[in-house]
């Protein structure tokens, strides 16, 4: 999922969306607690403003009379859930009286908090919950929570400590955490959905562009221009760029099919002629030794093939360029085998053997296909037999009639077609990887064999096991 660009930007967004809403959920709870914090402080410093005159007094004259009175402001001020005290320089500890509330508890609640008693149930020091530098939290009476923290200091060195009940504002924080914690959820759902639809937005254009490279062969490459109206700028830039990129393909590609037919159009006269040549000296050469005449007859086996396959560059050039001409017609089959094979033997050094069915008899086979079109085809097939067979094995040419069609057959006994090239051996320019360690070719030979056959309305398909041999089964709509 995560390979492809589009999981690559969903990732990355949601990521971002991710870290971004925990960010600010985290930020506006902290602003919250101090919010609600330091409101409560302001409380509890304006309850204590009564309370800092008389302490200030003790300490700097200290007297019965004067604690007794700070006892009673302080228990004027503290409530169950609020409570005021002093701890004085001498470390002893000065209560509200009398006290609101369990005097026990209110009294190992502020021992507590200043480090004399230990927390019931734990053993060694107590680990306080440190809000700020000199706040903490402690369990007090009835299993409250209470803030903890001292107010004020008098120049005598006693402390004002208050602790207050923040059970209230706990629940507010935690509803406020339940809140954000529904919304921030809703929120990233709905911006996953948001970024998705945006990511594939976006990602379009490149999908067309993918889509319209794949479907591009060299008879559309001045038509397949992409146009991508709506895209952003990068995709349009990209968009031109492969435009442009189709644009010199097609004139590259028109340029050369303009040139292999017309170097293949000027090479053929002069073969012909020089072939025409050679058959004139083979007749006249009874001055001629044998090695003689045999290197004629090579010269003039290499003068057909390079013919040969000067004609194959003109039918691929002429078909590229919708000027491959067919004149369809009844053809008697058997007799081009005749021919072809006739044709075939004068150049092979093995047997070459002709199958045709006994119906030949009563009359010709007759089949939808252009005589020399399908002369051709059964030519290059058999020379192809030839180059990948090693010597004396024979070839079999076969006739035959398959569910109202006119099958062909051309098997060898020869080297074989490894299974991974079988589904390419009739590409333009492909030759198996034995192919090229056997014998020298151009890869063009079955190519234009499949183009010739399907123009005259038939297929054409292959069997081979390596080292066995291959078969080659042409299959022609019977005439009526």
């Amino acid at each position: 999922m995560f390979g492809s660009l589009m999981g690559q930007l969903r990732l990355a967004a949601f990521v971002s969306v991710f870290a971004g809403f925990a960010a600010a959920s985290a930020l506006t709870l902290l602003l919250n607690r101090h919010s609600l914090l330091s409101q409560q402080q302001n409380q509890l410093s304006l309850a204590a403003a009564s309370l800092v005159a008389p302490l200030d007094q003790l300490d700097a004259v200290p007297s019965r009379a004067r604690a007794s009175q700070l006892q009673l402001e302080l228990a004027r001020q503290s409530s169950p859930c609020r409570v005021f005290w002093v701890r004085r320089r001498d470390g002893s500890l000065l209560m509200p009286s009398p006290a609101t509330g369990d005097p026990a508890a209110i009294t190992r609640l502020a021992e507590q908090a200043v480090g004399i008693r230990q927390p019931e149930g734990v053993d060694g020091p107590a680990i306080p919950l440190l809000i700020g530098a000199d706040h903490r939290l402690e369990k007090g009476m009835g299993g409250l929570t209470f803030l903890i923290h001292p107010l004020h200091r008098s120049p005598g060195g006693s402390q004002l400590w208050a602790a207050d009940d923040i059970g209230p504002t706990i629940v507010t924080l935690r509803s406020m955490l339940l809140g954000l914690a529904v919304v921030w959820v809703l929120c990233l759902a709905l911006t996953m959905v948001a970024i998705s639809l945006m990511t594939r937005r976006i990602i379009q254009p490149l999908r067309d562009l993918n889509r319209m490279a794949a479907s591009v062969t060299t008879e559309s490459l001045a038509s397949s221009h992409l146009r991508l109206d709506h895209a952003p700028l990068e995709v349009q830039e990209l968009a031109r760029a492969y435009n442009g990129l189709l644009d010199r393909l097609a004139l590259a590609w028109s340029q050369q099919r303009h040139f292999v037919g017309l170097v293949s159009h000027e090479l053929r006269n002069p073969l012909m002629i020089i072939a025409g040549y050679l058959r004139r000296l083979q007749r006249r050469g009874q001055n001629l030794d044998p090695e003689q005449m045999r290197a004629l007859a090579t010269t003039e086996a290499e003068t057909h093939r390079i013919t040969r396959m000067l004609n194959d560059l003109l039918d691929l050039s002429r078909s590229e360029a919708g000027h491959l001409q067919m004149t369809l017609a009844p053809v008697a089959v058997d007799e081009v085998l005749t021919t072809a094979s006739d044709l075939a033997r004068s150049q092979l050094s093995r047997p070459l053997l002709l199958h045709l069915p006994e119906e030949v008899a009563e009359g010709p086979v007759l089949a939808v296909a252009e005589t020399d079109r399908l002369q051709q085809v059964l030519l290059n097939l058999i020379e192809n037999a030839d180059k990948y067979s090693p010597p004396g094995r024979p070839i079999h040419l076969e006739l035959a009639r398959e569910a109202g069609d006119v099958c062909i057959s051309v098997r060898d006994q020869g080297i074989g077609i490894p299974p991974e090239d079988l589904p390419r051996v009739f590409d333009r320019f492909h030759r198996g990887r034995n192919a090229v360690e056997f014998e020298r070719g151009s890869g063009l030979g079955l190519s234009v064999v499949k183009l010739l056959v399907e123009a005259m309305g038939g297929s054409i398909g292959v069997e081979s096991e390596l080292g066995v041999g291959s078969r080659f089964a042409i299959h022609l709509p019977a005439a009526q």
